[in-house]
């Protein structure tokens, strides 16, 4: 069974405001967002990591029918350890059973896109607009039945600002079979030597459907497009055009109960 090492790196950009928060109150405002210790954006791993894993849930019960326990369901933990074969999301993401071996680190803006919050100033213009990365808006919490302001329920809260562009990366190893499939390798096998596991495909197509990030969705908020720009796997770069020829082949998750 393949062990494949692999590397993704991937840019995310917001189209809408955005609040990843910290559920610290500072001063006037209610609701932070997180930010570094020189207090500028980003998006923490954890998020990242939970938004993805929703994502390739839906898409493993959707191909596979798989009965996907919540990571937190001690019953589900304990009818685990007779399991032989884990499913592609515990594979993937690990559960109470089996350690994960997927890690996300923190996605941040790059250095060219900070300068933009600098001042010419000589001294101390560094960051100086930093501020400019956040708007706060001021709300109030509706009871639904009667859809008016709660009374004493008025709160403020910052936002990230659109359009700006976080990147992250993902490193990890995967243990799953791989995709044997004619289709799979005529399509993709050919041009790169690499052929994806079933979970290396669940993976990236979770990534693709990432949309939403952050609090705030029934009104708007986090809408957002990942798009993946390097994926290596065992130290071979795979181009563009053949790991989205992967993704046409989705259908083939719907084999991994009989072959993963």
């Amino acid at each position: 069974m393949p062990n494949d090492r692999f590397k993704i790196e991937y840019d995310l950009t917001f189209a809408t405001p955005f609040h990843c928060g910290t559920g610290i109150r500072e001063g006037v405002i209610d609701r932070t967002v997180v930010r570094d210790d020189e207090g500028y954006l980003y998006i923490p791993g954890s998020t990242m990591k939970g938004v993805l894993r929703e994502r390739c849930e839906q898409l493993a019960r959707l191909y596979d029918q798989q009965n996907i326990a919540s990571p937190h369901d001690a019953k589900a933990a304990l009818q685990g350890l007779t399991t032989k074969k884990p499913s592609m999301i515990t594979r993937i993401f690990g559960s109470q059973n089996l350690p994960g071996t997927l890690f996300l680190d923190d996605a941040r803006q790059d250095e060219n896109d900070l300068r933009q919050y600098d001042s010419q100033e000589r001294y101390g213009g560094k960051g100086k607009y930093k501020g400019l990365q956040v708007n706060v808006s001021t709300q109030v919490r509706l009871d639904r039945p009667t859809r008016t302001a709660v009374p004493g329920a008025l709160y403020t809260s910052e936002f990230g600002a659109s359009d700006i562009l976080f990147k992250g990366t993902i490193l990890g190893w995967l243990e799953c079979t791989a995709i044997d499939s004619k289709a799979m390798q005529d399509e993709a096998g050919q041009s790169s030597g690499v052929t994806p596991t079933y979970s290396l495909l669940l993976l990236l197509a979770g990534l693709q459907m990432i949309e939403w990030i952050g609090g705030n969705k029934s009104t708007g908020k986090g809408r957002c497009t990942c798009t993946i720009k390097v994926i290596e796997v065992n130290g071979t770069e795979v181009q563009e055009d053949t790991w989205k020829s992967w993704l046409k082949r989705l259908d083939e998750l719907a084999n991994y109960s009989r072959e993963g």
